[in-house]
């Protein structure tokens, strides 16, 4: 539940139903909302002392005091003053629950959203691929960025040269490339090693409880790499024949995620041309089970990553283009940086922004190319976003996890 609840004037019709309507705020918000309102108000309330007892377009005005005594379910509040963000827990104070028994008035929507997000706290780990350093500000790694309102720290919690994260179980799986696949416990000390084959630049890293195995891929191999809940070698699934009768990797497989039965990939070509500057970039479809290739489900992605169900829809960022797509694919934001790292808490998704390497690829596509590392908080239904800037040598995320939301 939203603490600063939308609203619509439909909406407010229906929640008003058989109680008094009420406007927290006698001012020109309250006049416009009024015009928007189907039935008339009874009256408001005004923290001002020196409005109480006075009428504003003849309907009375009311100190917070009148509600002493009253029954909550009597009454219906629309808030409409911009200091929602202390209305509304002066009226939780009272007894008044946010949706049930007040919302926003629709007039205040866009600063609603603007108030939220300033407020956001939320505790992230993300990775970076780059090249490891003893540094504590940057480098290859794993971080973790805590976030309280205005208040936003960063610290490195392990160094190396990381890709996938995955949280299971109280646990976090991180894949270094260098290192193995990591277990790690929530202080972040290394508990298990799970080796990787020599040269095979691991990435992304998925569970499935389908099979009670960990998926492992291998952008160096072209194949999706099986262990078991011990992190034991066992299996392997080839994405195609190209990379043996190459010699070199072609797809560019890099993220997975799990979903029943199914495990989605995400690659940079299809036909394994991208080395030929063909990105024809998808989702591609495996059975967890048996390893068979099935289909791509997303197409017409330039070098996505980060493929999640998220919400029960399947989600991938079209990383060059800045694209996060969902919906049946379809393209719900847009971001100017290398799109990789994502994460979802449910209300808000938190991107990835790298920096772009391959900016003049997109000249002409993108009218605004960013260089900056950063964490973008975006709100997909007001298409709103916050950036969170990174140390400028920090030039590299490749995934997100969201830890716990304060």
């Amino acid at each position: 539940m939203r603490a600063y609840p939308f609203s619509s004037f439909p909406e407010i019709s229906r929640r008003a139903r058989g109680r008094t309507l009420l406007l927290w705020g006698s001012g020109e918000i309250a006049a416009k909302t009024i015009r928007r309102l189907p039935v008339p108000p009874a009256g408001f309330v005004d923290n001002d002392p020196n409005l109480s007892g006075t009428t504003y377009l003849d309907l009375p005005v009311h100190s917070p005091g009148y509600l002493s005594g009253k029954p909550v379910a009597q009454f219906f509040f629309v808030v409409c003053t911009t200091s929602f963000t202390e209305v509304a827990p002066q009226l939780q104070a009272l007894g008044f629950e946010a949706e049930r028994d007040f919302v926003i008035s629709p007039i205040l929507n866009d600063l609603r959203i603007i108030a939220e997000m300033e407020a956001c706290e939320v505790r992230l780990l993300f990775s970076s691929g780059a090249p490891a350093t003893d540094n504590p500000a940057y480098g290859g790694g794993i971080y973790e960025l805590n976030l309280k309102g205005d208040d936003c720290s960063v610290r490195k919690v392990y160094s190396g040269t990381c890709h996938g994260l995955l949280a299971r179980d109280r646990q976090i799986f991180a894949v270094d490339h260098r290192q193995g696949i990591l277990e790690l416990d929530q202080d972040y000390a290394v508990q298990r090693v799970g080796a990787l084959p020599p040269a095979s630049r691991a990435h992304g890293i998925a569970f499935s409880e389908a099979t009670q195995s960990f998926y492992v891929v291998a952008s160096y191999m072209d194949k999706v790499l099986i262990y078991d809940r011990d992190l034991t070698p066992n299996g392997e699934i080839p994405l195609s024949d190209k990379c043996q009768l190459e010699g070199t990797s072609c797809h560019h497989c890099n993220d997975i995620c799990s979903a029943g039965a199914s495990l989605f990939v995400s690659m940079f070509s299809h036909t394994g041309n991208w080395k030929r500057d063909i990105y024809d970039g998808v989702v591609l479809e495996l059975d967890a089970a048996t390893g068979a290739v099935r289909h791509p489900v997303i197409r017409d992605l330039w070098m996505p990553h980060n493929p999640l169900m998220l919400g029960g829809s399947l989600t991938v960022l079209d990383s060059l283009r800045g694209g996060l797509r969902r919906n049946n694919a379809q393209p719900v934001g847009e971001f100017p940086g290398f799109s990789r790292g994502l994460a979802y808490d449910g209300h808000f998704f938190y991107i990835g922004q790298s920096r772009n390497r391959n900016y003049s690829k997109v000249l002409g596509i993108s009218n605004n190319i960013s260089i900056d590392a950063s964490i973008i908080i975006f709100d997909e239904e007001t298409k709103v976003s916050r950036s969170l800037p990174l140390p400028s040598k920090l030039s590299e995320i490749h995934a997100i996890l969201v830890l716990d939301n304060a």
